[in-house]
């Protein structure tokens, strides 16, 4: 009987604390176990008062109880916690450990500040059967709302409203919610303006977001200037807005901007020539325009004039020396085109503020040059013509031109030549330099594959130019009545016959007009002139690839000397390179060399002559004390090092 009645009364116990609290479940029990656990859940604020709703900025905890069947407190055992929408509330984790009395504890949070509506919590917990079969599975669930926290954003703080042109100020918003700061709980804010930067950031279209502080307020720099560096002015609208909260926007008067300076920017380019030289002539000078704190302004009148003028130059039109105004952009620059007149020389433009004259820039190193490269002074050099190249890679030899204009003049530094060869490797291009005013520059030429027939290798330097023509009215610029030295396309002459012949390196000007073909150093190509002053100026010349081994022809041996020819074993007409040693061993006693002329071999000839020119040189040994009948070694050693032993017997 009281095994009875103590059954019944556990039975009451259990139904009692399933109904108590925030809800409990008995669970179900799994065949031939035990009850399952008794769960408990409560929702409650951090002073821990129960609560059936909670809001934004606040902070929440769900509570779990678990006793197992006997009613008993269970420690130690895991509860999982589940939200229905987490759109709406969220759990800061999703399970705990119950501690010594049987709780385990989670946060719990509303989702935004604008979140609202009802879901359902729910926590489950597993206990082992007590019979050996499978666990026992306790589950209880409670509802509760989400109310909206009715977030709000105090009045804008400008710590500053009136502002110079290009000046800053802090604004500061704070995080409201009942009208009290929201501390703790950081808040979005972004800022928008209608012109200038947040925090030195574009603050047009999303805006500048930043997060409130440990007080609740949101503070950012305000300034006064727009990313492309324009400056604003008047009243300036600045806005803050945080999801859920309505907007605030204040206003910052802003000054205008008062333009003090003036600075020179560039001139491009920063050389021209003389009108009618067949290159540019006209430059763009740029200026501009700052205020006080060194931002450029944008709207400010800038009065152009001529302040130093060679002659006949020109603004924004050629010959007109009117001065010209004209106003800065959003960047604050100013432009103005500058023309060049007929004579050369050193050009200044100033630059004023119509609104105050004594503020002022000129433009500086802008000069007006006499003309571009002309054909009539283009010059190419060869260091060493006659090279060790027939059958050695890697000899070189340097190549030098030099220009000037029609006046004899050096041409602008970093006027670029091109270059071109038929064989060999040669440097593709050279900027000129001027040394003590001379305008020049040079490359270098290696020897390699591939080898011309005949030893011989042209190389043509070529760049834009002028053709040479009689000023005839002495004006300093061509004219149609002066006498034009008409030149066709350049080309490159690699066969030396005069003429134009296919598979030849030209440089075509497009040009139709009747004209004579030249070939050599200067080769133009017939029936491609044109009736314009520009052309391609251009040069050839013909490197020399000697051999290694000597030619002898043309030997006289006697007692009293030795002379011969001396050429290139491959290319019998060409010379020995240059640096070539000529030296004499007799083998009769008393017998000995007075002298030999020819020897080292030089650079000879000063020009590579012409195909089928006989280039030998002439080598003469003075013999004293000989006989006749008797025997001279005479050694040839090329500059490679290679040497020829060559047997004379006296006659």
């Amino acid at each position: 009987m009281k095994n009875m009645i103590r059954y019944i009364f556990l039975i009451l116990a259990a139904v009692l604390a399933a109904c108590g609290g925030g809800g409990g479940s008995a669970g179900s029990s799994p065949s031939g176990g035990t009850p399952t656990p008794i769960v408990q859940l409560e929702l409650s604020d951090t002073d821990g008062k129960v609560v059936s709703s909670i809001t934004a900025g606040k902070a929440y905890q769900v509570k779990a109880t678990v006793r197992d069947s006997s009613n008993n407190l269970v420690a130690n055992r895991k509860v999982t916690f589940e939200v229905s929408n987490t759109t709406i509330a969220v759990l800061q984790q999703n399970s705990a450990l119950t501690d010594a009395a049987g709780v385990a504890i989670v946060q719990i949070s509303a989702a935004s500040f604008t979140a609202s509506g009802a879901a359902t919590l729910k926590a489950t917990v597993e206990l082992p059967s007590t019979s050996g079969g499978s666990v026992s599975v306790g589950t209880v669930s409670k509802d509760f709302a989400v109310a909206a926290a009715g977030l709000s954003l105090s009045p804008l703080v400008i710590a500053n409203p009136n502002l110079q042109a290009g000046g800053n100020t802090v604004v500061s918003v704070s995080a409201l919610v009942a009208g009290s700061p929201l501390v703790g709980t950081p808040v979005n804010v972004a800022f928008t303006v209608s012109c200038g930067r947040i925090n030195g950031l574009d603050a047009s279209g999303g805006g500048v977001s930043t997060q409130t502080d440990g007080a609740g307020k949101a503070s950012v720099t305000y300034v006064s200037v727009n990313s492309d560096g324009s400056l604003c002015s008047g009243s300036v609208s600045i806005t803050a807005t945080s999801p859920g909260a309505a907007a605030r926007t204040a206003s910052v008067s802003i000054a205008p901007p008062v333009a003090n300076a003036i600075v020179f920017v560039s001139a491009t380019p920063n050389q021209i020539f003389v009108a009618g030289s067949g290159s540019a002539e006209q430059a763009v000078a740029t200026f501009k325009v700052l205020a006080a704190s060194g931002t450029p302004i944008s709207g400010i009148p800038v009065s152009f004039s001529i302040s130093e003028n060679p002659g006949g130059v020109g603004l924004n039109a050629s010959g007109s020396t009117s001065s010209v105004t004209a106003t800065t952009d959003q960047a604050g620059l100013v432009s103005v085109s500058i023309f060049s007149g007929t004579i050369p020389g050193p050009v200044k433009v100033k630059a004023s503020l119509v609104a105050a004259p004594t503020v002022f820039s000129e433009t500086q190193n802008l000069t007006i040059a006499s003309g571009p490269a002309s054909q009539k002074f283009m010059s190419l050099s060869v260091s060493t013509f006659n090279i060790e190249g027939w059958g050695v890679d890697g000899v070189s030899t340097t190549l030098t031109a030099r220009i000037a204009d029609r006046q004899g003049n050096a041409v602008a530094d970093g006027t670029v030549i091109n270059f071109t060869a038929e064989g060999g490797q040669v440097a593709n291009s050279c900027a000129t330099t001027t040394t003590n005013k001379i305008s020049s520059c040079s490359v270098e030429f290696r020897t390699q594959n591939p080898r011309t027939s005949g030893g011989r290798v042209s190389v043509m330097a070529y760049l834009a130019g002028t053709k040479d023509y009689d000023d005839l009215n002495g004006n300093n610029i061509f004219d149609s009545t002066d006498n034009l030295r008409q030149l066709g396309d350049a080309f490159r002459d690699d066969n030396e016959n005069g003429l134009f012949d296919s598979g030849e390196f030209v440089v075509s000007r497009g040009g139709t007009l009747s004209c004579p073909g030249v070939g050599g150093a200067f080769a133009s190509r017939e029936n491609t002139c044109n009736i314009g002053l520009s052309t391609t100026v251009r040069q050839t010349a013909v490197i020399l690839f000697s051999s290694s081994s000597p030619f002898v022809a043309d030997q006289v041996a006697s007692a009293g000397g030795i002379n011969f020819a001396l050429g290139s074993a491959d290319n019998n007409l060409l010379p020995m390179p240059a640096g070539t040693i000529i030296s004499a061993t007799p083998l009769a006693d008393g017998c000995t060399v007075a002298d030999i002329a020819g020897s080292p071999v030089v650079n000879t000839p000063a020009t590579p002559g012409n195909p089928g020119e006989d280039l030998k040189t002439r080598v003469s040994i003075g013999l004293k004390g000989c006989a006749r009948g008797g025997v001279v070694n005479v050694k040839i050693t090329s500059p490679g090092g290679l040497t020829t032993v060559i047997p004379f017997t006296l006659n």
